[in-house]
């Protein structure tokens, strides 16, 4: 990651999606699920680039919540926002995951979350439930989850089972094995949570997008449940 401030439909940017594919391949993948008037989650923003991303195509008829939790990317990412003139975005110094109150956070880089690593920064941030969330600013309605939130993957989504049940939501979601497997959990399990909830799931590549069932070594997984 090189690129902190960026404007969307820039050349600077295009030429950083071009030399950069894991990037590249989330915006494209995003771009191909996201219909206009979306009502869309971000967890894990960072620097905005998906969020950016998402709002661009959601429209002015559409509503995106950005989540993310360390101090110095939520500054970058409501500057990001700013300077693209959205303004249908709201952002939350928040993490996100299945309690609310606090939890320790672990920073490396460009990398964060709640598995301890050797070398990172430690610090507390404060924790919500996608439920209690949506619940508390009484939105009914959620058509699209975005997820990079670096091994919380399931916590997340068992703290929106509500909103699960009741949206016909399209998720996308970064899948990080070995944080998984240290918080003793796996994509099989959670595969498996979002099947119980009635989603069809399918493993995506980022190289050339193809969707498919190869779970184990997937980078990201597409989950949908409407008919």
């Amino acid at each position: 990651m090189e690129m902190k401030f960026f404007v969307y439909d820039s050349p600077e940017f295009r030429t950083f999606l071009k030399d950069n594919p894991h990037e590249r391949g989330e915006v494209n993948f995003l771009n191909s699920v996201i219909e206009e008037g979306m009502a869309a989650i971000d967890v894990g923003a960072n620097i905005g680039i998906s969020s950016v991303a998402i709002a661009k195509k959601i429209g002015k008829r559409g509503e995106l919540y950005s989540f993310e939790p360390v101090p110095e990317y939520f500054n970058t990412l409501k500057k990001n926002i700013s300077s693209n003139g959205l303004e249908n975005v709201k952002a939350y110094e928040l993490a996100v995951t299945d309690q609310v109150g606090g939890v320790e956070f672990y920073k490396k880089g460009f990398s964060s979350g709640i598995v301890f690593e050797e070398g990172t920064e430690k610090f507390e941030v404060s924790t919500a439930t996608l439920d209690g969330f949506l619940s508390e600013k009484e939105i009914e309605r959620i058509d699209l989850i975005n997820m990079d939130c670096e091994g919380s993957e399931l916590l997340a989504l068992e703290g929106a089972k509500e909103t699960l049940r009741k949206n016909k939501v399209r998720i996308f979601c970064e899948i990080h094995h070995d944080f998984l497997k240290r918080l003793g959990q796996s994509i099989g399990d959670l595969v498996e949570y979002l099947q119980k909830l009635g989603f069809q799931v399918q493993s995506v590549s980022l190289n050339d997008l193809k969707v498919g069932n190869d779970f184990e070594k997937c980078e990201y997984i597409y989950a949908h449940n409407y008919k």
